[in-house]
């Protein structure tokens, strides 16, 4: 099952064949920058599932593709091939997903090559290198997730069952990073850390749930009404401000519950990702 959709991606990203090792270097070079599948090409460095996906995801901001790999092997495997160029390096556990941009899809020049041989083009190298010139020509950006409770929030401490809750997770986990890119794509130059991860939370509970439980969200960065509670707060926050590190998450479990009461509002006319801009244009949180 996955080999078929692994095959389908190597297809677009040879790389994908170079299996992690240490003397993996000049095969990943020749795969990723040339295209040129190793002489043993095999996928057998992945384990697969029935569950593995690639979904492509409709935003505002255009389309994203979405990869969810539910083993873990196979998500750091495939970290460790595209990220770190086929080199063995350790992935943090704490590392649940991951966007990578401007990957040469070698599929998406095949696509164009045989158009052009197609339509009596004789000088496709002459051809590939006009074409390549072009911004984002033969380039592609792709959302990478793994399985997991969100945020590492056991499912005992919400509102779930285990099954149901690895289910969610998913769900908010594939939607937080598409609200990422959402943003990246149309307000690249506007970054606030800390409310860039409270409305991209919103966008993941709003889509995978329906809803927006302010106290899962609260739990997600470990805020509540007494300060910090530990979470992925800690993460965004500078140094300074981490010295202020209570005071911040009162103000930020505050927001949490100003949110909830207006999505309660809006009722089932509020749209996720346009949600997300109009917070975004009007933040509740400035620090």
């Amino acid at each position: 099952m996955t080999n078929t959709l692994m095959s389908k991606l190597a297809e677009r990203f040879p790389q994908l064949y170079v299996a992690p090792a240490e003397d993996a270097t000049d095969a990943h070079r020749a795969a990723s920058g040339y295209g040129l599948a190793p002489s043993n090409a095999n996928l057998d460095h992945f384990i697969g599932s029935s569950e593995d996906e690639l979904r492509h995801v409709d935003t505002p901001a255009g389309p994203i593709e979405v990869l969810f790999l539910k083993e873990r092997h196979d998500f750091e495997t495939f970290l460790q091939i595209i990220g770190h160029k086929s080199q063995p390096d350790p992935i943090a556990h704490t590392v649940g997903a991951i966007t990578y941009r401007g990957l040469a899809d070698w599929g998406a020049v095949a696509t164009a090559r045989q158009a052009y041989l197609a339509a009596g083009g004789d000088a496709w190298q002459s051809e590939f290198a006009r074409l390549a010139k072009q911004p984002g020509m033969f380039r592609a950006e792709i959302v990478v997730i793994s399985e997991g409770p969100y945020s590492n929030i056991a499912a005992s401490r919400t509102p779930y069952g285990d099954e149901e809750w690895l289910r969610i997770s998913r769900e908010i986990r594939l939607h937080h990073e598409c609200a990422h890119v959402v943003c990246r794509r149309t307000m690249p130059d506007d970054i606030a850390p800390v409310w860039d991860e409270v409305t991209v939370d919103v966008v993941g509970l709003l889509c995978a749930t329906g809803d927006y439980d302010s106290a899962l969200a609260a739990l997600f960065l470990g805020v509540d009404p007494s300060g910090f509670t530990g979470g992925r707060l800690s993460e965004y926050l500078s140094d300074d401000q981490a010295t202020n590190i209570d005071d911040i998450a009162i103000q930020v479990n505050g927001t949490l519950e100003n949110i909830e009461a207006t999505v309660q509002a809006a009722a089932q006319d509020l749209q996720p990702f346009d949600f997300l801009v109009q917070l975004k244009k009007q933040p509740l949180l400035t620090f």
